[in-house]
């Protein structure tokens, strides 16, 4: 892989670029709407947070790092951002998972920096931005790397600490060069086979806050780390997009792209859940045991999804992060239950082989159809394809797909979007149930509630607010999430403690 003297001229201007413009950010500059799905994926992710803790591997990594909040704020990021992230429950966005980061370090050091509503709100933003940047310029690398996108951590907390406490230019420059100097890769066998996805946010945002730290006390890092066959673009993408780092600095905000999912599981499979929650309603338990074959009907990303976890599927010995992304037991378990939560990730829940001989009549077929609907959209693949041109040709994933008829499919995309006001995720889902008498249900769904879209622009913040409450969260401090803005700095470290069920004095 090779990048042009241009591009690289570009890259090393681009992440000063970025690091000046994200520093001086404040509350005022950023849109209003914007804003608003910021205080919804702060609420989503308190929600997240709040759901790994009744469950054995959220108490594992309380074990490990310590409370969500206590005197150590590093620790406290490490932990949230396990939480956040550990039963896939957080939010998505253009980019994939921001919030494990970009929430979680504003709300650990909230009460230490002494933050108000309105700083953690901007502090939350502004890393959302500059992380998603980053990953954005090399989102067309391998697919599912999604939360062991550990890059996209590593940005997310040091520019969140960083804007958070006025770090001057010269910190924001060495921190974000230190931060990235060491980018860590998880083993997919590992993320699948075992519980090292619950680290993969946890460990790089422990390690980016101590690269803070250390620009604070004058240790010093070249920003010239983007370029090159040896720097981390190439290292992380089959075509580097560089121009991403700062087209449309302070236009396109990339936290209007945030996503809010409904069940603990990949945004690829929530559209089949939703399918299957419509059918469990419509399904009388004496039909159950009839169902003879349940087929969901998705979009290469789906189907690609269900065929890279099926080799880690192994019943009761499941790992968490498995069945976390088995479309086949989350189906099941809805079509059973009416429902699917952390606790269904749990020993009790994955220990019932009703569940899994369910799951075993479950296939995935790839529907071309929902595919071009997925790459039409903003999120997850569109505006990157779209932004790549024909440079998206050479992304060997995207070959194995369309083939020959790539560069037609590629020039249908049209022109990248200005903004992300109307950004939009379209990961549909149509899942059948064939009956033994012949019967056969369908529901078909194009765009699961919460994903992004003109119905989550208009009611993130009821879809983000059931999240919480349906995790035990009570109204009272909902009430208090939601006017952020208002709070002064003691009042959201209370309010944030009082949301995580924390004793505010620790």
């Amino acid at each position: 892989m090779t990048i042009s003297v241009e591009a690289i001229s570009r890259a090393v201007g681009s992440t000063a670029e970025l690091a000046s413009w994200a520093r001086t950010v404040r509350y005022e500059d950023i849109p209003a709407p914007t804003l608003a799905l910021a205080r919804s994926q702060l609420v989503s992710t308190l929600s997240a947070v709040r759901a790994s803790l009744t469950h054995p591997l959220g108490r594992a990594l309380v074990a490990t790092f310590g409370a969500p909040l206590h005197r150590d704020p590093k620790q406290s990021a490490a932990v949230l951002a396990g939480l956040a992230t550990c039963l896939d429950f957080d939010d998505v966005s253009f980019v994939g998972h921001l919030s494990a980061s970009c929430v979680s370090v504003p709300v650990a050091y909230a009460r230490g920096l002494e933050l108000d509503g309105r700083a953690l709100l901007t502090s939350i933003v502004v890393a959302n931005e500059c992380a998603a940047r980053l990953t954005a310029a090399t989102i067309l690398g391998p697919f599912f790397r999604a939360q062991a996108n550990t890059h996209c951590h590593l940005v997310g907390a040091a520019t969140a600490l960083l804007h958070a406490r006025r770090a001057p230019a010269v910190e924001w420059t060495s921190a974000l060069g230190l931060a990235l100097g060491m980018v860590p890769t998880p083993l997919h066998r590992a993320v699948l086979g075992g519980d090292v996805k619950a680290l993969t946010a946890a460990l790089p945002v422990r390690s980016a806050l101590d690269a803070c730290d250390a620009a604070a006390h004058g240790m010093r890092c070249t920003t010239d780390l983007l370029d090159g066959g040896d720097g981390l673009l190439a290292q992380l993408s089959a075509v580097p997009l560089p121009e991403l780092l700062v087209a449309g600095l302070g236009r396109r905000w990339h936290t209007d792209t945030v996503g809010f999912k409904r069940f603990p599981g990949s945004a690829y499979a929530q559209a089949a859940y939703e399918c299957a929650e419509r059918l469990s309603a419509r399904l009388p338990p004496r039909d159950l045991p009839a169902i003879r074959r349940i087929v969901v009907h998705g979009c290469l990303l789906t189907y690609l999804l269900d065929r890279k976890v099926r080799p880690f599927l192994d019943g009761r010995r499941t790992p968490v992060a498995a069945a976390n992304f088995a479309l086949g037991y989350g189906v099941a378990t809805i079509l059973l239950t009416g429902r699917l939560g952390a606790d269904d990730l749990a020993p009790a829940a994955l220990g019932d082989e009703q569940r899994w001989r369910l799951a075993d009549r479950v296939s995935v077929e790839h529907d071309t159809a929902m595919t071009e609907q997925m790459l039409r959209a903003t999120a997850p693949l569109g505006e990157a394809l779209r932004w790549a041109g024909p440079r998206a040709a050479s992304w060997p994933e995207l070959q194995a797909w369309a083939g020959e008829e790539l560069p037609r499919r590629l020039a249908e995309l049209g022109l990248p979007e200005s903004t992300f006001e109307q950004a939009t995720m379209s990961i549909g889902a149509r899942v059948v149930v064939e009956l033994a008498d012949g019967r056969r249900l369908t529901e078909q769904c194009d765009r699961s509630i919460g994903m992004t879209g003109p119905a989550t622009r208009q009611h993130h913040q009821v879809i983000a607010g059931g999240k919480f409450l349906a995790v035990g969260g009570n109204a009272e401090t909902l009430s208090r999430v939601e006017r952020l803005e208002t709070l002064d700095a003691e009042q959201t470290a209370r309010t944030l403690a009082t949301a995580l069920c924390q004793p505010y004095g620790r």
